[in-house]
């Protein structure tokens, strides 16, 4: 079963809805234990805790996959929905080495520095 939830967001004074999908998922109990503790600690209902938990994974795995090769700098920037500055600074934080060759990063560097 999947419900359709909206979530009014303002952004410059405009309203956009955005439409979240609720998703059902099963916990073993130690899991559950597990996150029952961490959301005790920050004092955060379940969904907030588990978008947190989604956005920092699907953060980490991105970046795991842009070491490995996997993906390109301007794809691991769309996947995660920000500018390829906040990709490549994010690379750094993280001490993931930079692929300055890649196409992608060469035209990011000459719209930004010129030539």
């Amino acid at each position: 079963m999947c419900y359709i939830v909206f979530s009014i967001i303002k952004a410059n004074s405009m309203v956009e809805v955005e439409k979240s999908s609720v998703v059902t998922v099963r916990l073993s109990k130690r899991n559950l234990r597990r996150v029952e503790a961490v959301r005790a600690l920050e004092n955060v209902d379940r969904s907030t805790l588990f978008k947190e938990f989604i956005e920092d994974g699907l953060r980490d795995r991105v970046v795991r996959l842009y070491a490995k090769g996997k993906l390109s700098a301007g794809r691991g920037a769309e996947i995660l929905g920000i500018s390829l500055r906040e990709f490549l600074e994010l690379l750094e934080r993280e001490c993931v080495a930079v692929n300055w060759d890649s196409e992608g990063v060469k035209e990011y560097l000459k719209s930004k520095y010129g030539e």
